[in-house]
């Protein structure tokens, strides 16, 4: 294989960046160029080892800037631009809280406005902005140089944030050793897969979470494979966008969350007809996976039967801890009642999967080098068991950054098993229900809302709160109401009681109907549970 960031593909195109339908092409040296240019800049403005954070929309220049930060010997971060779908006032609230907490020394923009964004979230950053020219550029590649001696280093290279961690994130810092740990471990074997020497990879994803970054930007960079990019904000404005770029170049993989196969598969009938045949692998990378949105995806869109498939990842392993092949897709037909430290009976593994389970898709087999452990407290369970998982490889974190470093193995707060050397991901310890001795994964919760008439599709939460009456939690459900439904908030109450109760046997403590984008959203475009929790306190059960 190729060495990371070789230079016999110079003159290859490296990205495609998509805006409004018009492609801007930059080959491997038209962007290394860019990058040497942003590193002389940024060792101008910012001081050596600097945390500094990149704000701004997707693109080129915001790639070349980030690995110029990295090539100057400073640590790079990406953090989430303002998003119009999002509440501002929460916005603001969720940015000065993360800010505050991560503390960088440096946030670079490349537009006056983010500038000015980033000032009115909180006035004390002002002196820390740096507003960077529009584009930069020069004769020289020694980016290139610098950042392949910098992958044998242990010394920190960037910092992503550990997804899910909205309010107060978590740092985490990526060596060049650990980039390139990941790198060996995991592109060779999508490579053999898809049997090219270079990928083709089609990403609409946020560079400020680890998929985005790492498996959409970085990891194809070191490869000299190429990117054909669709900002996040225009995929959700236009869908069918990214089926268009994907027809266009021919792309062959991509990664994305679980979420955006079903929103696929709603939104089919009002999609431009796009020919995707070039694509060999869609890689479903978000916990947990679910086999019936990957067949349905498959069927919508005329895809070879297997070619969705399962991945498990995390910031703290860089990306990737285990990948699924086609060949080996299975699912997972899990009983609602498990409990951690309980046998995964085998014949679970049979299709179809019996009324009232889970049907989780594989994750795949763990990357070469990685170990994988379920836990039940401090007990490591035989295989097959259900419980805590936990990691091992060599290019696992040593803690979050400013926090006290980790054991040999991070335990994950993902709740799994391993059978037949397949990954299966259930869900989260923290986001387990339990009401009366009955354990419901919230997420489990929020699917079972999706076809009720008069709800905003994928715009509803679940919760637990802790009764002082019962000594248990309480189910609540808020979802907000499609106004233009014509079915009055009353029913839709009654309709999500209704079928919480028949389908978990739990019947809601409390349920509300809100209004159109009531609910606080992530980072990452998921509705946030502990943002919203903390919303609901606040407006339906403050103090008298």
């Amino acid at each position: 294989m190729t060495a990371p960031l070789a230079e016999d593909g110079l003159d290859r195109i490296l990205l495609r960046h998509w805006r409004q339908g018009q492609r801007e092409a930059v080959t491997g040296r038209d962007f290394w160029q860019r990058v040497t240019a942003r590193a002389d800049w940024v060792a101008a403005h910012t001081r050596p080892g600097a945390l500094v954070l990149v704000i701004g929309a997707t693109g080129v220049e915001a790639m070349a800037l980030f690995l110029g930060i990295a090539a100057a010997g400073r640590i790079g971060a990406f953090f989430p631009p303002a998003s119009p779908l999002q509440d501002q006032r929460h916005f603001f609230e969720q940015q000065r809280a993360a800010l505050a907490a991560i503390a960088p020394e440096a946030i670079c923009v490349l537009e006056a406005a983010t500038a000015e964004t980033v000032r009115a979230i909180d006035p004390a950053l002002a002196a820390t902005v740096r507003l960077a020219p529009a584009t930069a550029t020069g004769p020289s590649i020694a980016a290139l140089g610098v950042l392949r001696a910098r992958l044998a280093e242990d010394a920190p290279l960037f910092v992503q944030h550990s997804s899910g961690t909205t309010g107060i994130k978590k740092a985490v810092e990526i060596s060049g050793r650990m980039l390139a740990g990941q790198f060996a471990a995991y592109w060779p074997g999508l490579r053999a897969e898809l049997g090219v020497a270079r990928l083709s990879v089609a990403t609409w994803l946020p560079l400020y979470h680890d998929m985005g970054l790492v498996a959409g930007f970085l990891l194809p960079v070191l490869g000299g494979d190429s990117i054909s990019l669709l900002d996040p904000f225009e995929w959700i404005a236009a869908p069918g966008r990214f089926f268009e770029m994907i027809e266009a170049d021919g792309c062959d993989i991509a990664w994305m969350p679980n979420f955006a196969f079903r929103h696929f598969v709603r939104l089919k009938r009002a999609l431009k007809p796009a020919r995707l045949e070039s694509m060999k692998l869609w890689v479903d990378c978000s916990e947990p996976c679910r086999l019936a949105d990957a067949e349905a995806f498959e069927t919508a869109f005329a895809l070879r039967p297997g070619s969705v498939v399962g991945c498990y990842a995390m910031a703290e392993t860089v990306f990737a801890v285990s990948q699924g092949r086609p060949a080996e897709r299975i699912g997972l037909a899990v009983a609602r009642d498990l409990a951690p430290g309980e046998a995964v009976p085998e014949e679970w593994l049979a299709q179809p999967a019996p009324a009232g389970a889970r049907l989780v898709m594989s994750s795949g087999r763990a990357l070469p080098g990685v170990e994988l452990a379920v836990l039940e407290g401090d007990r490591v369970l035989p295989a097959g068991h259900y419980g805590e998982i936990a990691v091992r490889a060599p290019f696992l974190f040593a803690g979050y950054r400013g926090q006290p470093p980790i054991a040999a193995w991070f335990r994950t707060g993902d709740l799994g098993a391993v059978l037949r050397e397949q990954v299966f991901v259930f869900g989260r310890l923290k986001e387990i229900i339990i009401v009366n001795g009955k354990n419901l994964f919230a997420g489990d919760v929020e699917a079972a809302l999706g076809g009720i008439a008069g709800l905003r599709p994928g715009r509803a939460v679940a919760f637990g709160l802790d009764s002082d009456q019962t000594g248990s939690e309480e189910l609540v459900i808020v979802a907000e109401h499609d106004a233009a439904s014509g079915v009055a908030e009353a029913a839709c109450r009654a309709a999500i009681s209704r079928k919480v109760t028949e389908t978990f046997l739990v019947k809601p403590r409390d349920v509300r109907i809100v209004a159109d984008r009531w609910l606080v959203k992530s980072t990452s475009g998921k509705i946030s549970r502990a943002a919203n929790r903390d919303r609901y306190l606040a407006t339906f059960r403050s103090p008298e």
